[in-house]
């Protein structure tokens, strides 16, 4: 029996559904053909790549910093110092930013990893039915 469906692979839900499988049966569901949502990274022949939608991971409060630090530490993520442009073309080089070591989804592929995943499945209809004589407790998370 799954707990959690999760609808969506990028950072978030695959965030949410690291920290619920701590407890719970997750299975994440996403309409793409793998992990990352807006931190995809396409690959072409030769081993070629590149990463669209999330540049880089630039980390503000203490706990995001902390589960960053941790990702660094254990080389899921690794420091970049190179300036960024952004489309003030002013140089933005003030905070500490991080990118995958491989990809840029390298911190969904650790989030997800031992969670069950399905992958081109978009879905089309969700719908709720209460089974007969049931009753349901929710408890906080």
């Amino acid at each position: 029996m799954i707990d959690f469906c999760i609808l969506g692979s990028g950072i978030a839900g695959s965030t949410v559904a690291n920290l619920l499988s701590k407890k719970y049966s997750v299975h994440v569901f996403d309409k793409a053909r793998g992990p990352g949502g807006r931190s995809a990274n396409k690959r072409f022949k030769n081993n070629l790549s590149f990463d669209h939608g999330v540049q880089y991971i630039s980390p503000k409060s203490k706990l995001f910093t902390k589960y960053i630090n941790k990702l660094n530490k254990i080389k899921i993520l690794k420091k970049w110092d190179d300036n960024h442009l952004d489309f003030t073309f002013e140089k933005k080089s003030l905070s500490t930013k991080y990118i995958g070591r491989r990809a840029n989804n390298d911190i969904v592929k650790y989030n997800l990893k031992n969670i069950k995943q399905s992958f081109a499945s978009p879905i089309e209809k969700i719908s709720f039915k209460k089974p007969k004589n049931s009753t349901y407790k929710f408890n906080k998370i």
